[in-house]
């Protein structure tokens, strides 16, 4: 406690940790039992009132506590008395609020948060500099705490982090990336797996043009976390990664813009993420969808489904189409995943409450069913030309909600399955990616000089990645993140990968070029007896599988082998092509990295699910095999 120019602070360890429980519980009552408890534990002494009496006595009578109210003492400048006062449960240590730095600190904390909410960023970046500069040390770093005090003291810790973060980003905000760089790094070292210190030395880094160290920080924070807790980085850092990866325009520094005072602001809603910057190989299809979004009014909106298999790019497609029309649908542009990061299905009501806020409806008058939220963005959408895109869409119900109301307007619809829906104008169809194509794509993310040297191992690279976009951002984020490596090492371990992990049932911990988790969510939403299907599929020897072999592994008859394959050709797990010389005339084949992944995840379920004792709708077939008794 500091008087004047004095310090007054007892030098016993329990009044000091006794100070301490009633200053940080300034202006309350603190109860005898649970000084008891932070003093002595579990361990009192057996005269302990009359100890605690004798600990107060000597607080009062060093630090000039006296018992009465607290009062403003007059002079040349008027100061407050604190007091500390005895109740009939505990005892209460009077204080203003500024004489005790860590209120101070919370009140200063908190200004700086509301300003920086309110996008007064220079005026939150001084006032929680203010806030933080009152931290001389760790908290209580010169007090023996007791359960009590310890818990404060964490929660001081995190409301210090807390602030640090929202300066960070406040001086993020103002260009001052790199004067930052050496304190993230600090912090970034001091605390390896929180993860808000990784985060912002990654934007600071991309903004000072590091790109490369940016993603070499995820990788170590990835390591740390997977090392040290056994976790994976979060949805949220996973994202600001890709972004970094795909040079998202949205990281760069926010240029300030002109606004005049007298002009109204016109809210437009503006949710499409960000595309990346250069979509490799997609001609034929680009101009497909453009056309159709860019023709002349129709009687109805236009609805393109775009349906390719996992790891394809169909969500960077719309997301690139749909900043390339913005102009079109001035009204508004609407986005909505239809599929968590879990693999569970968003409903229509959720997707509609997020348009309505977007739109500016309060929550006090948020209508509460999904048919009344439709109707009120619809009776909003009537007049106005908007553009809708969903993104993994798994059934018919939650699109029918969400049809633009203006025949002007227009919808974009990625699936993870070929659904039939009445009201969708075209199909676009989003096949791999040719070598050639793959090989340009490598050079757009990693320099022509790199991938030129090395030619035939970029082209065996597109082939081990099936020339899925998603698997080559993979690999390229590898090799970029480790310059000494070459292709051809990239290759030779992946193909090792490959003869070894056929037998595998659990996702690859270090697979770079995996796209494990968007052929999961596939999966997740896959009948269980097509599931079923897949693992047995994928354990075949043959490359194609037709109809008669296909019944035979599953131990059923043709056409309900049929009915099973055209299903998982539906989810776009397996391939299908027509031989008109044949007699069945179809073959069916997997993408090998398709193959690998849907055998990993196929045996994982049949291991928790119990599939090896024949359980869950799979009987004994004519031949003495497990088969499939029904499909879903």
């Amino acid at each position: 406690m500091i008087r004047g120019d004095d310090i007054a602070t007892p030098s016993a360890g329990k009044l000091r940790q006794l100070l301490s429980l009633l200053a940080l519980c300034a202006n309350g009552i603190v109860r005898t039992e649970q000084i008891i408890e932070e003093l002595w534990e579990q361990c009192p002494p057996v005269s302990v009132s009359t100890t605690l009496q004798t600990y107060i006595y000597l607080l009062r009578k060093d630090l000039d506590l006296g018992r009465s109210q607290p009062t403003r003492v007059s002079g040349a400048g008027e100061s407050w008395q604190p007091s500390l006062q005895t109740s009939a449960s505990g005892y209460q240590l009077s204080l203003e609020p500024g004489m005790l730095d860590s209120l101070r600190f919370e009140q200063l904390a908190e200004r700086g948060r509301v300003a920086l909410d309110a996008g007064k960023t220079a005026a939150a970046a001084d006032t929680l500099a203010e806030a933080l500069r009152l931290w001389r040390g760790p908290a209580l770093v010169d007090v023996t705490c007791g359960p009590l005090l310890q818990a404060e003291v964490l929660r001081l810790e995190e409301n210090r982090k807390s602030t640090l973060e929202n300066r960070i980003d406040a001086d993020l905000a103002l260009g001052r990336h790199m004067e930052l760089l050496g304190e993230l790094t600090a912090l970034t070292a001091k605390h390896p797996t929180h993860e808000g210190f990784p985060a912002r030395l990654m934007k600071a880094l991309y903004r000072a043009g590091r790109r490369s160290d940016a993603l070499g920080v995820y990788q170590r924070l990835r390591y740390s976390l997977a090392d040290e807790l056994g976790l994976d980085p979060s949805a949220d850092i996973r994202q600001l990664h890709q972004s970094i990866l795909n040079a998202d325009p949205l990281l760069d520094m926010p240029k300030p813009e002109k606004v005049t005072a007298a002009a109204p602001v016109r809210v437009v809603p503006s949710q499409i993420p960000a595309s990346i910057p250069m979509i490799v190989g997609r001609t034929q299809q680009l101009a497909e969808i453009l056309d159709l979004l860019t023709a002349p009014s129709h009687d109805h909106p236009s609805v393109v489904m775009i349906a390719g298999p996992p790891g394809s790019g169909t969500t960077s497609i719309c997301t690139h189409v749909s900043r390339q029309v913005r102009e079109c649908y001035p009204d508004g542009q609407f986005f909505a995943r239809m599929l968590d990061h879990e693999g569970r299905r968003v409903s229509p009501a959720k997707v509609l409450e997020d348009f309505l806020r977007a739109i500016g409806v309060p929550e006090d008058r948020m209508p509460p069913s999904v048919v009344e939220r439709a109707y009120v963005f619809q009776e909003w959408a009537r007049s106005r030309k908007t553009l809708v895109m969903l993104d993994d869409v798994v059934d018919i119900s939650q699109v029918d909600w969400l049809l633009p109301a203006n025949p002007d307007s227009a919808l974009l619809v990625t699936c993870r399955r070929r659904l039939s829906i009445p009201s969708v104008t075209t199909l676009v169809n989003i096949p791999p990616l040719s070598v050639e194509e793959g090989v340009q794509l490598l050079i757009h993310l990693m320099g022509r000089e790199r991938v030129e040297r090395e030619p035939a191992a970029a082209r065996r690279l597109v082939d081990l990645c099936d020339g899925l976009p998603a698997a080559l951002q993979g690999a390229a984020a590898c090799l970029l993140v480790r310059p000494h490596w070459t292709l051809e090492r990239l290759v030779a371990r992946k193909e090792y990968e490959l003869a070894v992990s056929a037998t595998a049932t659990v996702e690859p911990a270090d697979d770079p070029m995996s796209i494990w988790a968007s052929v999961k969510r596939t999966y997740q939403i896959v009948p269980r007896p097509a599931q079923i299907a897949l693992g047995r599929l994928t354990t075949l020897p043959a490359t194609v599988v037709s109809l008669d072999l296909a019944a035979s592994a599953l131990g059923i008859d043709e056409h309900l082998a049929e009915s099973i394959l055209e299903e998982l050709v539906e989810f776009q797990l397996l391939e299908t092509e027509s031989d008109a010389e044949r007699e069945n005339g179809l073959d069916y084949w997997f993408l090998p990295t398709l193959r690998r992944i849907g055998h990993q995840l196929a045996g994982a379920g049949h291991k928790r699910h119990g599939i090896e004792s024949g359980t869950h709708g799979v009987h004994s077939g004519p031949r003495g095999e497990q088969g499939l008794s029904r499909v879903s």
